[in-house]
């Protein structure tokens, strides 16, 4: 399955790094043809954002989460000649959620309701009224 929304991870280390971001060292598994799960993805993501942070700082090895918004950068280092690759976690369903066990269709619909619902620009407000000007006010 690898690194996407909807994918089912497993927990292995948390380690809370400021207010907005959670280090976490994860694992992603799927089933082969003869039953057997075959690791498709195992390395560390970043939780990010306030909520999502917070929310991952209070996970414990071997907690099972399924993937919401989730992002993957790359930034390159001439001097290095290296290339660093960033996973980033933005949502995230524990297996507490009642999200936890849609279906991967349902899942997906259900981040993407809650990604336009939190994206949504707030009313704005009315407009001053300006000042009435009489024709004492003006100078001609």
């Amino acid at each position: 399955m690898g690194f996407r929304t909807g994918a089912y991870a497993t927990i292995w280390e948390v380690t809370p790094e400021k207010e907005f971001s959670t280090k976490l060292q994860i694992s992603i598994s799927r089933k082969n043809k003869d039953g057997e799960y075959e690791q498709d993805f195992s390395g560390f993501v970043y939780a990010n954002g306030t909520g999502a942070a917070k929310k991952a700082a209070q996970l414990q090895k071997k907690d099972r989460i399924r993937l919401g918004d989730v992002d993957v950068t790359t930034t390159y280092n001439k001097e290095k000649k290296v290339t660093y690759t960033n996973y980033k976690v933005y949502s995230f369903a524990t297996s507490n959620d009642e999200k936890f066990n849609l279906s991967a269709k349902e899942f997906v619909a259900s981040i993407n309701d809650n990604a336009q619902a939190t994206s949504a620009k707030p009313a704005s407000k009315p407009a001053k009224a300006e000042p009435e000007i009489s024709a004492d006010d003006v100078p001609w």
